[in-house]
C-alpha cells in the first residue's frame, strides 16, 4: 500500500465575506431586474440572471476566493439567480442544508461554491447561518462558502428580502 502525502490547506474558511461588493446603485439595478422578471404571484421566487456585468464580477471574486481559501477545481458559473422573498412569507428552516447534498441524497457533486449577495437590508433579521455562525445581512455584502457547508436563511420581518445567489461548478471530487 502506498500512502501519499496529503495536501494541507491552512487557508480554508467555512465562509468569507466582502462588504460593498455591489454598490447601492448596482443592488438597486439587480432588484429592478428581479422585479421586472418575476410573475408577482408567488411569495418566494427565483429569477435567473444572465447579465454579463454581474456574472463576470461574481466569477472574478469567487475564483479569487477559491484560489486563496478553497483550492477546488472550478470552471464555470452553474447558475446565478435573483431571489425575492415577500415579508411574512418565509419561515426559518428548522435544520441546516447544503447545496451539495440533503440528508442522505446527493444533489449535485459538481457544485463547489455558493455565494449569497444581500441586495437590501431594510428588513429586520434575514441573515445567513453557516454551521453555528450567523452572518448579518448587509446591502452589497457577498458571502462565499463551500457548497457542502451546512447553512440556512434566518427569519426576517418588516420588508421584502432580495438576494443574488450564485453556484460555481467544477469536476467531481477535485
Amino acid at each position: 500500500m502506498c500512502l501519499g502525502i496529503m495536501k494541507k490547506n491552512d487557508n480554508f474558511r467555512w465562509y468569507v465575506t466582502r462588504d460593498n461588493f455591489l454598490s447601492k446603485e448596482e443592488c438597486k439595478e439587480v432588484i429592478e431586474i428581479i422585479d421586472n422578471n418575476r410573475d408577482n404571484l408567488g411569495s418566494i421566487q427565483d429569477v435567473e440572471l444572465k447579465e454579463d456585468k454581474y456574472l463576470n464580477k461574481v466569477w472574478s471574486v469567487m475564483k479569487l476566493s477559491n484560489d486563496i481559501y478553497y483550492k477546488f477545481d472550478i470552471d464555470s458559473i452553474q447558475l446565478q439567480e435573483g431571489k425575492y422573498c415577500k415579508k411574512g412569507s418565509f419561515k426559518e428552516e428548522e435544520s441546516l442544508h447544503s447545496d451539495f447534498a440533503t440528508g442522505t441524497e446527493v444533489r449535485d457533486v459538481n457544485t463547489k461554491l455558493t455565494s449569497v449577495i444581500f441586495l437590501n437590508d431594510d428588513y429586520w433579521g434575514g441573515g445567513l447561518q453557516i454551521w453555528n455562525e450567523k452572518v448579518e445581512s448587509k446591502q452589497g455584502r457577498i458571502v462565499i462558502f463551500p457548497a457542502f457547508a451546512a447553512h440556512k436563511v434566518l427569519q426576517f420581518y418588516d420588508k421584502d428580502r432580495y438576494t443574488m445567489i450564485t453556484f460555481i461548478q467544477g469536476n467531481t471530487f477535485k
